[in-house]
């Protein structure tokens, strides 16, 4: 099969196509061909070394979380699927890889693909709509009648946790820069801040969940934004919140987590079910051919990316 593979890391160069036996499952598994994938800021993070620490690949190795396509293969075991089914999902990015032609998974890691998106739509919502849910459910608890605010609101993770505040009946706030102010508004947003041209740190406001999606503000500058009891959640890992985050939590009405997203059937059903009810939708800035990894990883290394990149894996 086809394949985006990592010998070593590096630059986006480091990325390249080789030909790889097709996988075999277990008794517990099944076999998906995928059609399309995505590219996250986590995969060029990898790639880079910056994530050793928390996330040590095996080299070689694939990239990639997200897959969608259909089921070829079911193992003796699996009960719920069936050959032919139409499948989304997040697979472990430690211990396999979305960049290939095939990839063989454990069940509680997908989900019937929406029905009103197609595979390539399908492929750029797990990893980034399972990170906005957990953050917002699991880590802040949200509630109808709430006050959310999202800052880096015009990316992947970002868009989808705006949706679906708004999903959750709350108010949701987005912070993002001037050309991305129409796109936010067109996400839901009851109001957008202009981090160009507007002081986040100055607005008269205080907020039920924070919710750092670009992890560039410290939980010091920003707890005064939270309400009695509210949360701030980062994507990113920090000596604060890891080490001295419990003992914080321990004392202080206002809380800081980080989220540690998990492969969920049951939560990639419930992101299913919002997109078929029209709540919840993906834009996709760019679209990529598997030969254009390279170029995939440099923009979404750039920080310019608006919603999601998707990756056509096959036709």
């Amino acid at each position: 099969m086809k394949a985006i593979v990592m010998r070593k890391y590096g630059s986006p160069d480091v990325l390249e196509i080789a030909n790889l036996d097709r996988p075999k499952i277990k008794d517990n598994q099944v076999l998906v061909e995928v059609y399309a994938s995505s590219v996250n800021p986590v995969d060029w993070k990898i790639r880079k070394g910056m994530l050793k620490l928390f996330m040590r690949k095996k080299l070689p190795c694939v990239l990639g979380g997200d897959i969608a396509g259909r089921i070829l293969e079911v193992g003796k075991k699996v009960q719920f699927y069936r050959v032919g089914d139409e499948v989304y999902g997040k697979v472990d990015i430690i211990k396999n890889g979305a960049y290939a032609e095939y990839v063989a998974t454990t069940p509680d890691h997908l989900a019937l693909k929406p029905q009103n998106m197609n595979f390539e739509e399908a492929a750029t919502l797990p990893l980034a709509g399972l990170t906005a849910l957990q953050a917002l459910r699991d880590m802040g608890g949200i509630k109808k009648g709430m006050s959310v605010l999202v800052n880096g609101c015009s990316g992947g993770v970002g868009s989808f946790a705006l949706q679906l505040a708004k999903a959750f009946q709350c108010k949701a706030t987005g912070v993002c820069s001037t050309k991305n102010l129409e796109f936010a508004k067109e996400l839901g947003a009851d109001r957008v801040v202009d981090y160009q041209n507007e002081n986040l740190f100055e607005i008269q406001e205080e907020y039920d969940i924070f919710f750092d999606v670009v992890g560039n503000l410290e939980y010091s500058k920003v707890k005064h934004l939270l309400q009695r009891g509210g949360v701030y959640v980062t994507t990113l890992p920090s000596f604060n919140i890891l080490l001295l985050g419990s003992i914080h939590n321990m004392v202080s009405s206002k809380k800081m987590k980080k989220i540690f997203v998990q492969e969920s059937k049951k939560d990639l059903e419930l992101l299913a079910d919002f997109v078929d009810a029209g709540l919840l939708k993906t834009h996709i800035d760019k679209s990529y051919e598997l030969d254009d990894i390279a170029k995939a990883h440099q923009y979404s290394e750039s920080g310019r990316v608006v919603g999601k990149l998707s990756l056509k894996i096959t036709e």
